[in-house]
């Protein structure tokens, strides 16, 4: 392609004059496709400096409010995941020789925050009465909270053994 055609074609392609066409593919050494990438990158960067600088007060406003709506569609994501992980996730209660109560980590988390104290309590008195609980399910990772429902269980049969000792004895 001679000079003159790819002028015309940079001219038709980047909607520039023929003396701007004619300095850029001097600058890119005649190559119409690499011209057209400096063309571009170089209104890229003139739009970017143009954001930075200083807005109007109604423009900041605009944006603002959209950066609120992001926001609260990022708390909605992760609520919507955290309650995706609940529902895959159990609260298992079980009884030595019985059949494990299974409760979606959503549902038990609902529970406690509605009836916390009477939750609590009957759970409180499930361990006196011998149930176990663990957290099972495929998102559950390491076995610390596990570890600190069964050292409750433990806690509570002890103190259970230690009542009927000083029963025994009095």
């Amino acid at each position: 392609m001679e000079r003159d055609e790819k002028i015309k074609v940079l001219m038709e392609k980047a909607k520039i004059s023929q003396e701007e066409a004619e300095e850029v593919l001097e600058k890119c050494n005649w190559d119409v496709i690499d011209s057209i990438i400096y063309i571009e990158r170089k209104a890229k960067e003139e739009k970017r400096q143009e954001e930075t600088k200083e807005e109007p007060k109604g423009q900041y406003h605009q944006e603002k409010s959209a950066g609120f709506g992001e926001i609260i569609g990022r708390i909605a994501k992760f609520i919507g995941r955290a309650i995706g992980k609940g529902n895959v996730n159990y609260l298992e209660i079980r009884k030595e020789g019985k059949r494990p109560i299974r409760i979606s980590l959503t549902i038990s988390a609902i529970l406690l925050i509605v009836g916390f104290w009477f939750f609590t309590i009957l759970a409180v008195i499930g361990l006196f009465l011998g149930y176990k609980y663990s957290i099972v399910g495929p998102n559950v990772k390491g076995d610390k909270v596990n570890d600190i429902l069964g050292k409750a269980s433990e806690s509570a049969d002890n103190i259970k053994s230690d009542f009927k000792e000083g029963n025994k004895e009095s």
